[in-house]
């Protein structure tokens, strides 16, 4: 069994702290893109990543709208969709592999390689029809 470790400890390409994506013109790793977003209220908008990291937020920010934290995970499958598009031929490697690990996951918290997985192994469209992806996009539009 091949197992793809989607890790800063495995292959970087697929660690949310390598990967590059542009929103609104920003170019960042999705890990900022990600962390950078949380809000907590009555706090400061967070300046590095480590600010939020493992932190429940009220609710986070996408270029000027606010959304709730329900829909933070559809955000963070958004930014590796938008990694993966722009990557095939990444998407074609991982597809060579039977099983994605991420060792750094913690349960109940968003996780790359499950991210990733779907995306190669159910289809872009399993990511992008989930009810709060699909939700996510009206807001966004």
């Amino acid at each position: 069994m091949k197992i793809l470790n989607c890790s800063s400890r495995g292959d970087k390409r697929f660690s949310a702290f390598y990967a590059r994506v542009s929103v609104f013109s920003k170019i960042d790793s999705i890990e900022n893109h990600f962390q950078l977003s949380k809000r907590i209220n009555g706090r400061p908008a967070p300046t590095t990543w480590r600010d939020m990291k493992g932190k429940r937020p009220d609710y986070f920010v996408v270029g000027q709208h606010r959304i709730p934290a329900e829909l933070l995970s559809a955000w963070y499958a958004l930014l590796w969709v938008k990694y993966l598009d722009a990557h095939p031929e990444l998407v074609q490697y991982a597809k060579g592999f039977d099983s994605f690990y991420d060792p750094f996951a913690k349960p109940g918290r968003n996780n790359q390689a499950e991210v990733i997985r779907a995306y190669v192994k159910d289809g872009r469209n399993a990511i992008m029809h989930r009810a709060d992806v699909v939700k996510l996009l009206h807001m966004l539009k």
